[in-house]
C-alpha cells in the first residue's frame, strides 16, 4: 500500500491558496494585500486541472508567491503604519 499521503501535501492544495487564506496567513487587510501584490508583481493564477464550475469567482495565488510576500520588509512597514494609525485614532 505505501505511506498515506498527508493532507495538502500534493495536488492543487499544495501549490495554490485562496485569497482569504492568503490574508489570514499574512495577517493583513485586503487593501494592503492588493497594494503589496501590485508593488511586488504578484498576480492571481488559474490552477491547471481545476474545473471552471468549481468555486466560481475564487481567486488563487501560488503558495511560493505568498511565502515570498511573508518575508517582505514592506509587510512590516504596513503593520507598523496600521498600529500607528490605531494609536493616533485613540489619542
Amino acid at each position: 500500500f505505501g505511506k498515506k499521503q498527508k493532507r495538502n501535501h500534493s495536488g492543487l492544495d499544495a501549490t495554490f491558496i485562496g485569497r482569504s487564506a492568503c490574508l489570514k496567513r499574512l495577517q493583513i487587510t485586503l487593501k494592503d494585500f492588493r497594494r503589496l501584490c501590485i508593488l511586488k508583481g504578484v498576480y492571481p493564477r488559474e490552477p491547471r486541472g481545476r474545473t471552471p464550475s468549481k468555486k466560481k469567482g475564487q481567486v488563487y495565488y501560488h503558495i511560493k508567491d505568498v511565502r515570498a510576500l511573508s518575508h517582505e520588509p514592506l509587510l512590516v512597514k504596513f503593520r507598523e503604519f496600521r498600529a500607528f494609525m490605531k494609536k493616533l485614532r485613540k489619542a
